[in-house]
């Protein structure tokens, strides 16, 4: 049976971007990630050492937000690394993706995001 903890709409004001205006103004991005873990069927869970800790997964997302980066496609697959060592011992796959709203340059609106998958 697969159990999944999500963190979604996590919101940070960063300055990524290859461009100067996104290094000087920055702007706000949305992180969401998805942890499947491999469990039996029959778990109970008793102590918080015996679940993924969101709390924990939350902060490895803040400290690599705060390091700025030209492309959040770096930025994603760092926060993705970071959680497999983080969790090394858990039967997991992760999902993270980056949403950078209204992203500027060409864009009119909208947004851009990046996805990756392990």
């Amino acid at each position: 049976m697969k159990l999944t903890t999500t963190l979604e709409n996590l919101s940070f004001f960063a300055y990524h971007g290859l461009y100067d205006f996104e290094k000087e103004r920055g702007a706000n991005f949305f992180v969401d990630i998805e942890i499947l873990e491999e469990v039996p069927e029959d778990r109970r869970f008793k102590q918080l050492e015996e679940v993924i800790n969101y709390e924990e997964i939350f902060n490895i997302i803040k400290e690599e937000m705060e390091i700025r980066r030209d492309f959040i496609e770096d930025l994603c697959r760092t926060i993705l690394q970071r959680i497999h060592l983080h969790l090394a011992e858990k039967d997991i796959s992760v999902s993270v993706k980056i949403t950078k709203p209204n992203p500027g340059g060409a864009f009119g609106g909208g947004a851009a995001a990046v996805k990756l998958v392990s």
